[in-house]
C-alpha cells in the first residue's frame, strides 16, 4: 500500500511538473474544443491530486501530514489556467476553472489538512470519525457549490460557441 500511495505521489508530481514546464496556454486557440479540452484537463489533473490528497490523509505515515506539496501542484495547474488566454474575447470559462482551481487549493489546505490534524491528534476513534464527518460532509456541499458553478460556465461556454461537450472531468 505504501508503494502504491509513493507512486501515486510520484505519478501526480510528475505530471503538475510537466505541466509547468509546458505549453503554457498562451498561444491562442482557434477551436473552442480544444479550449474547452485544455481547460477539463487542467480540471482532471487537480482532480487526481485531491484524490491522492483524499489517500494520504489518514495514513499513519508521518510524511503524508505534510499536505503542503499538494497544495503547489495545484498552485502550477492554476497558473496555467490564469495564464490561459480569452476565447473570442470572453474570460468567463477560463475564470470559473479558476476559481473551481481556489477552491481545491482551499479545501487542501484547509479542511485536508485539518481532517489529517484529527486522526493525528485525536486518540478517540469515535471522537476522531464523528469530527472527520463533520468536515466531510462541509466539504462536500462547499464541493458542490464550486463545481456546479464551473458546470453552468462550461455549458453556457459550448451554448456560446455552439460545441457538444463529450467529456466531464472526473468526479
Amino acid at each position: 500500500m505504501k508503494h502504491f500511495l509513493l507512486m501515486a505521489t510520484l505519478f501526480t508530481g510528475f505530471m503538475a511538473a510537466l505541466t509547468s514546464c509546458g505549453d503554457t496556454g498562451k498561444k491562442g486557440f482557434t477551436r473552442a474544443e480544444d479550449y474547452d479540452r485544455y481547460i477539463t484537463s487542467r480540471i482532471t489533473q487537480m482532480q487526481q491530486i485531491l484524490f491522492a490528497v483524499q489517500k494520504v490523509t489518514g495514513s499513519e505515515d508521518p510524511a503524508s501530514g505534510d499536505l503542503s506539496r499538494f497544495a503547489l501542484q495545484i498552485d502550477s495547474v492554476t497558473k496555467n489556467l490564469k495564464e490561459l488566454p480569452d476565447y473570442n474575447g470572453n474570460i468567463s470559462y477560463r475564470d470559473a476553472a479558476i476559481r473551481l482551481a481556489d477552491f481545491y487549493k482551499k479545501s487542501v489546505s484547509g479542511s485536508y489538512t485539518e481532517i489529517a490534524k484529527v486522526y493525528k491528534d485525536v486518540k478517540d476513534t469515535t471522537m476522531a470519525d464523528n469530527k472527520v464527518n463533520e468536515l466531510i460532509i462541509k466539504l462536500q456541499e462547499e464541493e458542490t457549490l464550486a463545481d456546479d458553478a464551473f458546470v453552468k460556465e462550461r455549458e453556457a461556454f459550448a451554448a456560446r460557441n455552439k460545441i457538444r461537450l463529450e467529456e466531464e472531468p472526473v468526479k
